[in-house]
């Protein structure tokens, strides 16, 4: 994971508003509680790579459009998935039982080094956010 310093640290807006705005730059919401959540874009082709964007709630919950929220410090994290069969899923049990409980493979590295050009990448999308969201 690396930070990436910006004056959207701590701003504050309505969640409806930002969410679409956002939207326009292909950020999803992920990850989300009624207080808190991330918005996500991708860097990379293979998804394993995520400029985020972290939001708290101020007054509401999230599934409130009107709900104000807060961003945190944006980061870009990268996260290394496996390949193949994950062994801890139980397919002993049989293929159709273990997939209806374990959908998802844990990913192999979830904090893996992040590379200089996703960095800058996503710190000229944060600067193009912060001008947007002024």
């Amino acid at each position: 994971m690396r930070k990436i310093p910006s004056s959207l640290t701590g701003k504050q807006g309505m969640f409806d508003t930002l969410r679409e705005v956002l939207r326009e730059d292909q950020f999803t919401l992920s990850n989300w509680e009624y207080e808190y959540g991330y918005f996500d874009k991708q860097l990379d082709m293979k998804a394993m790579v995520f400029l985020r964007l972290p939001i708290d709630t101020v007054s509401g919950e999230l599934d409130d459009p009107a709900a104000v929220v807060q961003f945190g410090q944006p980061f870009v994290l990268k996260h290394v998935y496996q390949t193949g069969n994950d062994p801890d899923i139980g397919y002993a049990s049989g293929p159709a039982i273990a997939a209806s409980f374990n959908q998802f493979q844990e990913p192999q590295d979830k904090d893996a080094q992040v590379e200089d050009d996703y960095v800058e990448m996503a710190k000229q999308i944060v600067r193009r956010l912060e001008q947007k969201l002024v």
